[in-house]
């Protein structure tokens, strides 16, 4: 009989297998993690591994979107009933003292940014950053611009921003 993919035991095997990954990548870069390091860590058979990844590559992803989709629930733009900067303000300025006071995941994020880090988290960052950029020119800004010329701007604002959050993070 298949267990459902909601008890108590696949949550929690899920769940160390997800935390061995997270402190494997806090100590060693990510290339060299292998599944014997995240089962012997999390302390589960490799078998067990393979009930819920195919690989390294699938736990990091999933781990990462877990990551992306928190940020997502509580980033500011999320918050429609902003109206205007200052409340934006606000919500982003609390939005990162929450990922702040989990020293944690300010580590993981640093080093899921680095440059042995892994691009495709960084290239969620950057959409989900840019899906905010758009939600706020489109309820803010009065200047009618092409989807091409606000990219532009976009990636012009975006380095700035990633630059301000990475020093903001190891202050």
């Amino acid at each position: 009989m298949p267990e459902a993919k909601n008890n108590r035991r696949v949550r929690f095997t899920r769940s160390a297998l997800r935390e061995a990954l997270i402190d494997l990548i806090l100590e060693k870069p990510l290339v060299s993690i292998t599944v014997k390091d995240i089962c012997a860590r999390a302390d589960i058979n490799r078998s067990t591994f393979y009930l819920h990844f195919k690989d390294v590559t699938d736990i990091l992803r999933t781990t990462e979107d877990e990551i992306i989709e928190h940020m997502h629930e509580h980033a500011p733009m999320h918050e429609r009933e902003c109206r205007d900067l200052q409340e934006i303000k606000g919500f982003f300025i609390d939005f990162l003292e929450q990922i702040r006071n989990n020293p944690r995941i300010v580590k993981v994020i640093q080093v899921l940014c680095s440059e042995q880090g892994d691009p495709y988290f960084v290239r969620k960052l950057q959409t989900m950053t840019y899906e905010a950029f758009l939600d706020g020119w489109d309820m803010h800004m009065m200047l009618e611009m092409s989807e091409q010329r606000k990219l532009l701007v976009f990636s012009y604002i975006i380095s700035g921003m990633v630059s301000m959050l990475s020093t903001w993070a190891t202050r």
